[in-house]
């Protein structure tokens, strides 16, 4: 466990996100493609930032449902940009969210659109959050509700399940949010999905090659969640510890479990 803590405390709050995963990537250089492809997504989240707060956006976001008409356009080129995408395919994107036929509100919900767009629907889905997370990182900013109970084992915020956990020593458990980042505390014992408290039901899974985390499974709805001991996220971000753990996905799905909330890269299923 210490040389975890000396690994990841080589990652200082300091260090700019590139030099993040330059590290992380020299460390795990098995997800090297992962870190690469949410470097770019970071980058593309701050642009995305950048014109919220030039457009005076920021503070509407709360009585919104996607992004302001006029900025659509550029938040689609930067995607476009950012992730070596022609813009021509976002075209039929593009128009059903300046038609306001897109509500980013239901996506926590696993609610994609009813009506027909030319994509595939998990393809769609993990486009939908990279394109809506700086939406909800403001719908945060905007509420009072960080560090509140998960009642129901759902963000207070935007109603997503968690898609990371973190444990105390006390013992306490508090829940991760990969849409809008609320944390706050949930019961330590119990699924976070169906709520089901039998002991019986609930399992671990904790591989010696990934120290300071491990899954939660349940049988009684057939979900997990993975657990990072919270020393970890004292210097490193929940969405890294996601990251970096992706190996925990592959052993909890290879034995039938579930990933109710994407990860920072708007992925469920590890394939």
């Amino acid at each position: 466990m210490l040389f975890l803590y000396w690994k990841v405390n080589r990652i200082s709050r300091k260090e700019t996100m590139e030099t993040k995963l330059l590290t992380l990537t020299e460390q795990y250089p098995h997800l090297k493609d992962l870190f690469s492809l949410y470097g770019k997504a970071d980058r593309f989240w701050q642009e995305v930032n950048g014109l919220l707060s030039t457009n005076g956006t920021s503070t509407q976001t709360t009585q919104a449902t996607a992004y302001p008409r006029d900025i659509i356009g550029p938040v689609l080129q930067h995607f476009s940009a950012a992730f070596d995408l022609p813009e021509e395919p976002l075209a039929p994107l593009r128009q059903a969210l300046e038609a306001g036929d897109i509500d980013f509100t239901r996506l926590p919900l696993n609610e994609v659109p009813a009506f027909s767009l030319p994509y595939p629907e998990e393809e769609l889905s993990t486009i939908l959050f990279l394109l809506s997370r700086p939406f909800f990182r403001k719908l945060r900013d905007a509420s009072s509700l960080d560090e509140q109970f998960w009642e129901e084992g759902r963000c207070p915020v935007c109603a997503a399940r968690p898609a990371l956990s973190s444990i105390t020593d006390e013992p306490k458990r508090r829940m991760h949010c990969s849409y809008c980042g609320t944390a706050g505390p949930y019961m330590f014992l119990g699924c976070p999905v169906c709520r089901t408290e039998k002991p019986a039901k609930l399992g671990t899974l904790a591989p010696e090659k990934e120290e300071g985390f491990r899954v939660t499974t349940c049988d009684e709805c057939g979900s997990y969640v993975k657990s990072a001991d919270a020393r970890i996220l004292t210097n490193m971000s929940p969405d890294l510890a996601d990251l970096m753990s992706l190996p925990l996905d592959i052993i909890a799905q290879g034995k039938g479990f579930t990933r109710h909330a994407p990860n920072p890269i708007g992925l469920r299923r590890m394939k």
